[in-house]
């Protein structure tokens, strides 16, 4: 078993959290989404990058010194547009997203899109993304929504993207506003829950699952 590192280079935020008492109905900010490097063997991943292109590669320096030339691969958990700002920066890299999340939206994309052109390079996974570096399918935010699981200094961690928007949100088993699948998104919480010794949400720090770890 590989022994996989990784790190969070940004932590995300919402724009708008109806936790801290903030309504849906308005943005209180620009969202972020948090950015996670993962090193699995061979392989350097960055999975969501969710700032700029030049923040991106500022972030990469300031956060573990690497440069852009470095990351291998992005992956994305889901194509919504605050989880691939910045893919941009990694024009070498081979860009990667589950097959079901690529089918979905090149059913919807006009052909001629910025979009389109950018869903035409990304490559799909069904599996797994390197050794040990498992695809988790985390249906409900997105309907093609997946979340990467691996072990990491004996704890099982799941980068869960938007499958779990904060600490908040899973503790409450909540899902956010724009989710299409209410009910698989809460089933994708309790798989999460049930697997992940460690959390890294979408839009907030790394946590704990207690309740997992102590299964």
């Amino acid at each position: 078993m590989l022994d996989i590192r990784w790190d969070i280079l940004t932590i995300g935020h919402l724009s708008r959290n109806k936790f801290w008492g903030e309504s849906d109905n308005r943005a209180y900010r620009a969202p972020r989404c948090t950015t996670t490097l993962i090193r699995a063997g061979q392989r350097t991943i960055i999975v969501d990058p969710g700032c700029s292109p030049e923040e991106m590669i500022a972030v990469l320096d300031q956060r573990v010194g690497l440069t852009a030339a470095a990351i291998d691969m992005v992956f994305l958990t889901h194509f919504h547009g605050d989880h691939r700002v910045g893919i941009g920066a990694f024009p070498h890299a081979r860009w990667h997203m589950a097959a079901r999340e690529i089918a979905l939206w090149d059913a919807e994309l006009p052909a001629d899109s910025q979009d389109r052109l950018m869903l035409d390079r990304i490559e799909p996974v069904t599996d797994m993304l390197a050794l040990d570096l498992a695809l988790l399918p985390t249906p409900g935010h997105s309907l093609g929504h997946t979340s990467l699981i691996f072990t990491s200094a004996g704890l099982r961690i799941a980068v869960a993207g938007d499958a779990v928007m904060t600490r908040d949100f899973f503790l409450a088993r909540d899902y956010y506003l724009n989710t299409v699948d209410t009910v698989a998104a809460v089933q994708s919480l309790d798989a999460i829950a049930a697997i992940a010794d460690l959390v890294v949400p979408g839009h907030d720090n790394a946590f704990l699952n207690r309740r997992s770890s102590m299964a």
